[in-house]
């Protein structure tokens, strides 16, 4: 039996080492395998140290695709009572590149400052910056601009805040008006009240020469009669609350000025509050609200005729040593209709015209007859705190 001859495998030929291109493909794919779990080269070929000169960007490689350690943005400093801007979006990482590009951070969002009324707006917000890529520093927001003061005169807190990109404070803002109610008078409530009128009787009242109130009663009110004279109350006072309620006759409109309801409230019989129909006039010193020719009102307030208007007055008496006056009498402050039209006028005179002259001691409250058939009602005082 003839046995064939036995072939001989082919000789298996030698491995071959990587090409330095795959070496690099290697080594990119290995660094960014080991930014979670790590990595071997899995050859002969070792990887390259990234501090080497031949693969510095290999390296730099990491950088694209982690997008680089996100800076945290310092936005502007939080200024009290504003409310809280947010900050923006976290930067994210870019995608990875050859040569290790750097992600874009992201952009910061400035919060804003809210303004207040009356009791004045927080002062600005402030913003937080947001994120950013390549360890940058975000830039914070605008804070809000400033707001106005409140109402009500008291001071406000700080407006919004300023346009500084780091949030500053507002400035305190001014305080408006003063309300209505006099410092010293409460008009609220009944406690301590004194009626003088309550469109029932005039028993309360007597001539400035000592006899009967010479008006009249009219539908529950107190009606001047032209010509026949003042009257005053039989109560005398010192400092003085006094809430009175007054309203003017129907005119045609040729008649004008001084003739359009004229009468007065005189204080101490010497310094007069002024009563007129001046509704739509200029603030004048002889027109409603006024102290008759020494200070015209801060507001014209009186409404029309046949319409009641409202005086709440704070006065204070003048203060006396014997028979020298050692203070002038003021009116604190005069409301009418609710606004004032008084503040703190001192009496350097000892009447205003018409009226008696000021003298010690406590004195009753004078209304006046100048010829014009105005009515009076709900009249009543009080002695200030």
């Amino acid at each position: 039996m003839v046995v064939p001859p036995r072939r001989e495998a082919p000789p298996r030929a030698p491995a071959r080492a990587p090409s330095p291109l795959a070496r690099r493909a290697f080594s990119v794919a290995c660094v960014m395998a080991a930014v979670s779990a790590g990595c071997s080269s899995g050859g002969d070929a070792p990887a390259k140290d990234a501090s080497s000169s031949g693969d510095a960007h290999d390296a730099g490689a990491s950088g694209g695709t982690s997008g680089g350690t996100g800076g945290t943005g310092t936005g502007g400093a939080t200024a009290t009572g504003g409310m809280p801007a947010t900050g923006g979006m976290p930067a994210t990482g870019g995608m990875p590149a050859t040569g290790g590009a750097t992600a874009t951070g992201g952009a910061s969002t400035g919060g804003s400052g809210s303004g207040g009324n009356g009791s004045g707006g927080a002062t600005g917000g402030g913003p937080s910056g947001g994120a950013a890529g390549g360890n940058s520093t975000a830039t914070g927001g605008a804070a809000g601009s400033s707001a106005s003061g409140g109402r009500g005169g008291s001071t406000a807190a700080g407006g919004r805040g300023g346009t500084n990109p780091t949030g500053g404070r507002g400035g305190a803002a001014t305080g408006g008006a003063g309300g209505g109610a006099a410092t010293g008078c409460d008009w609220s409530s009944d406690e301590g009240k004194m009626v003088l009128f309550d469109g029932t009787s005039l028993s309360n009242w007597q001539s400035v020469s000592g006899g009967a109130a010479p008006w009249r009663l009219v539908e529950s009110t107190m009606e001047v009669v032209p010509n026949a004279g003042n009257i005053q109350s039989k109560m005398k006072f010192d400092d003085l609350c006094l809430h009175v309620e007054y309203m003017t006759p129907m005119y045609a409109a040729s008649v004008t000025g001084q003739q359009r309801g004229n009468s007065g409230i005189y204080f101490r019989r010497a310094y007069e509050m002024q009563v007129l129909d001046s509704f739509g006039q200029p603030a004048l010193d002889d027109g409603c609200g006024a102290v008759y020719k020494i200070s015209k009102p801060l507001v014209v307030a009186c409404l029309g005729q046949l319409e009641w208007n409202t005086y709440e007055i704070e006065f204070h008496a003048s203060q006396w040593s014997g028979g020298t006056k050692t203070k002038n009498a003021a009116f604190v402050l005069a409301t009418l209709n609710g606004q004032v039209v008084q503040r703190n006028v001192d009496l350097n005179v000892s009447m205003t015209i018409s009226g008696e002259p000021d003298v010690a001691g406590p004195q009753p409250f004078m209304l006046q007859d100048h010829g014009n058939p105005v009515r009076y009602r709900n009249i009543w005082a009080k002695v200030p705190r």
